[in-house]
């Protein structure tokens, strides 16, 4: 693969940040608003506001220290605030409380899954001009996606041992199993059903990226992800599996670990309703593409692609259909989604404007070795003479 290691460094400057808020004007919007969360006793304040790096483009994520009194006694609490974005929108619609819900709905159901606790969903514009909610903080590790984890040799994945490795792969994929059995009926979650695109599973997905992708393109030609599509479409399944509940974002970068193993599935804002195949299919072609894609090996204790859909159709009771099909639709649903935020990285002024990075990146060009055909960048020239 041609892949450019230092594409990968571009993802910090688009990371929502703290740059377009006075952090001594923030401590202070916080400390009022806590308070108006909390009896006149505890005396609330915000003493520490940052923003995390790593992983994530499609909210601003702020972390507060927040103290209070208690009982007669004043301790700190680390807190998260999900922001609804107010400089871009990574995905074809903002539909930013969905993630709240989903999550409020996860923990109140009877799966064995972690999700951080939830404080309250604010709408008034009075403290941060837009919606927010607020999360607990959730101690742990996150594997990076800047570096890749399988790229960053300093990082916590690659040190570990592969015992320890082992662990956190099985305990990943436990954790999308346990998802996949979630009765999406009982979740009071209608409202993730889009019938706008499509009947619920595969027609909705593929009718939401053909939107997403015709929205983002403004009929600019897409030469290797309209090539994909047609073998999307080429090769559709022509059973389907059982419709279910789907995290969307399923990777082991969603998940914070602590000790090898979840302690937080996090990141729920392309949740649906769909097959327990959309997930599976996202999980080990995110693998895939952080080690095929970039001409690394397998990483050491992660289990194989068949061990892993095994032990899947194991924890869910079925097996699985068409599992190609589907890694196949997630390369295309990410190169959709890069083409989106090349377009923000341009705004921004951290690429240039003649860029190919929408058309030319790590998921066209994986997706394209996967099915044999021509780079993304033979394609784009082939468009163009």
């Amino acid at each position: 693969m041609c892949w450019q290691r230092e594409r990968f460094t571009f993802y910090s400057d688009l990371m929502p940040d703290l740059a377009n808020r006075d952090p001594e004007y923030l401590k202070q919007t916080l400390t009022r608003w806590f308070a108006t969360q909390l009896p006149e006793s505890a005396d609330p304040l915000c003493t520490e506001v940052s923003a995390p790096g790593g992983n994530g483009f499609s909210n601003e994520t702020i972390m507060a220290t927040i103290s209070w009194i208690e009982d007669g006694v004043r301790s700190a609490h680390k807190k998260v605030l999900r922001v609804h974005p107010t400089s871009h929108t990574l995905f074809l619609d903002a539909r930013f409380e969905l993630q709240y819900k989903v999550m409020a709905a996860v923990a109140a159901s009877p799966a064995n899954l972690p999700v951080p606790v939830l404080g309250a969903y604010e709408t008034d514009p009075e403290f941060l001009g837009v919606p927010f909610f607020v999360m607990d903080h959730v101690e742990g590790q996150v594997p990076a996606d800047n570096l890749p984890y399988t790229m960053d040799g300093e990082g916590w994945v690659l040190k570990a041992t592969d015992e320890e490795r082992e662990r956190l792969w099985w305990s990943g994929l436990d954790a999308l199993a346990e998802i996949a059995k979630i009765d999406h009926t009982t979740l009071g979650l209608d409202f993730l059903d889009r019938p706008e695109y499509g009947k619920a599973g595969i027609d909705q997905q593929l009718g939401y990226y053909r939107a997403f992708l015709d929205a983002s393109s403004g009929g600019r030609p897409q030469p290797s992800t309209e090539a994909i599509w047609q073998w999307l479409i080429d090769h559709r399944p022509t059973t389907e599996g059982p419709l279910g509940f789907s995290w969307g974002d399923a990777r082991i970068g969603n998940i914070i670990w602590d000790n090898f193993a979840p302690a937080a599935v996090v990141d729920w804002e392309m949740a649906s309703f769909a097959p327990a195949e959309l997930d599976l299919g996202w999980f080990l072609y995110f693998n895939r593409q952080f080690t095929e894609g970039l001409g690394l090996p397998p990483v050491p204790g992660f289990a194989s692609r068949e061990a892993s859909i095994a032990r899947f159709e194991t924890a869910i009771g079925r097996q699985v259909h068409d599992l190609e099909w589907f890694e196949v639709f997630a390369g295309f649903r990410f190169g959709v989604i890069m083409l989106r935020l090349t377009d923000l990285l341009i705004g921004s002024g951290v690429l240039p404007a003649d860029t190919d990075m929408g058309t030319n990146n790590l998921a066209t060009q994986f997706t394209s070795m996967l099915l044999g055909l021509p780079t993304p960048a033979e394609m784009d020239a082939a468009a163009k003479a």
